[in-house]
């Protein structure tokens, strides 16, 4: 049998052994840095809705905002400069280890603030799991933030999509290991008023530089005479890094619903459902499944029913060369039966550095759709080329995390 253990030497020793762990405690976690830094007690923190902007907006801005973009937003961000600059601004998300100094007005003082991007293992256990899926973190930005000289505290920065068109972001602040509180507070609400005055441009800024500056820079198109069925042939080819054939091949039983089809695109893309849902979502697309999903193509809002079609029925415009592919019938739902049949037929591979698929895109569309809009084919090669390019941001987590389940 135990001897009995005096209670009040247990408690001497308790007292002992959390005053050595004080004292010997490493030095990088009374300052805020990577470890266990943010399962301190939250010194300063905010929650707040900024409407008409998604995620994405801000995924983008952390690695590409600049001065005239924050003091837009805010007119007491008075500069801003990028000491390391980020090493991958090219894509969303935030590049861990770039750094930044600004001066910023914020507890009726100005102050020069350096903030250094942390790895995002630093935050792991408090963030979406699946931001270790991707890339690069797609729903946080943690951050090191010294003020004036002052030792750092951490900055934990969350936001997911809200409302009931999905149009919004739900945004977290919480500050940590601020030795002090008022000032880190001071440094949230000021975070949190350039966050909310972003919201009128940033989308608009997201479309234009990003999806236009960058994405559709990674492929071409091609617009085709009109034939004698007064149809245009519309081919666009691209090489899309980051994902690979099979979870393509996946993506299209899995679209699902509108929270997943913005992820696709947030600024072109409105809304999705199945009219008819795949029978077994799976590898293959799921012929005779039908798509309702409306979308801007240019400035044109369409509503479109996409069915899965069976090319050994009704054979494609053009040759499948490649093994895998997805070909549908895609009619105005308002317009259906009125029209001649249109259609699309995307066929891709593995490119020859094995990071990624080509991606070749036929479309068939009647050429009366000049008629709504004479840049529609234009735009419609531009559409597709927004749309697939951000295929690498959010696919590679969605197919890990359901299909192979981690």
């Amino acid at each position: 049998m135990s001897p009995l253990i005096n209670p009040v030497k247990a408690s001497v020793r308790s007292l002992l052994v959390a005053a050595l762990a004080s004292l010997f405690q490493p030095a990088y976690l009374a300052h805020g840095l990577p470890g266990a830094a943010l399962a301190e007690t939250i010194s300063a923190s905010a929650q707040f809705v900024v409407k008409g902007t998604r995620p994405e907006a801000f995924s983008w801005f952390w690695d590409n905002g600049d001065q005239a973009m924050r003091a837009a937003a805010n007119s007491e961000n008075k500069s801003f400069a990028w000491v390391q600059a980020p090493s991958r601004p090219q894509d969303l998300g935030y590049s861990s280890g770039a750094r930044y100094r600004a001066v910023e007005v914020f507890g009726g003082t100005s102050h020069t603030v350096e903030v250094s991007y942390l790895a995002p293992e630093t935050v792991r256990g408090q963030v979406a799991s699946d931001n270790d899926l991707g890339a690069k973190p797609y729903s946080f930005i943690a951050q090191n933030v010294s003020v004036d000289g002052q030792p750092p505290f951490t900055v934990l920065i969350q936001y997911s999509p809200v409302g009931s068109t999905v149009s919004d972001s739900q945004v977290t602040i919480q500050a940590t290991m601020a030795s002090n509180p008022s000032l880190a507070q001071a440094y949230v609400s000021h975070v949190q008023k350039t966050l909310n005055g972003l919201g009128p441009t940033l989308m608009d800024a997201l479309s234009e530089r990003y999806f236009n500056g960058v994405l559709k820079k990674r492929g071409y198109y091609n617009i085709g005479q009109i034939d004698k069925k007064l149809n245009v042939k519309l081919t666009i080819v691209q090489e899309i890094k980051g994902i690979d054939a099979q979870m393509l091949s996946w993506w299209w039983d899995h679209i699902g619903n509108t929270a997943r089809y913005r992820l696709w695109q947030p600024v072109d893309h409105v809304s999705f459902e199945w009219t008819i849902p795949p029978n077994s979502p799976d590898l293959q697309y799921d012929i005779g499944a039908v798509q309702k999903a409306k979308e801007y193509i240019g400035k044109t809002a369409l509503t479109l029913n996409i069915t899965g079609a069976d090319p050994h029925i009704t054979p494609p415009p053009v040759a499948l060369e490649d093994p895998t592919y997805f070909y549908a019938r895609t009619n105005l739902t308002l317009l259906a039966k009125l029209l001649p049949d249109n259609s699309l037929t995307h066929q891709w591979h593995p490119n020859a550095t094995g990071d990624g698929v080509i991606l070749t895109s036929t479309f068939v569309n009647t050429a009366l759709a000049l008629v709504i809009n004479p840049t529609f084919f234009d735009d419609l090669g531009s559409h597709c080329l927004r749309e697939f390019q951000m295929l690498p941001y959010f696919l590679p987590r969605l197919y890990k995390r359901e299909y192979l389940h981690q």
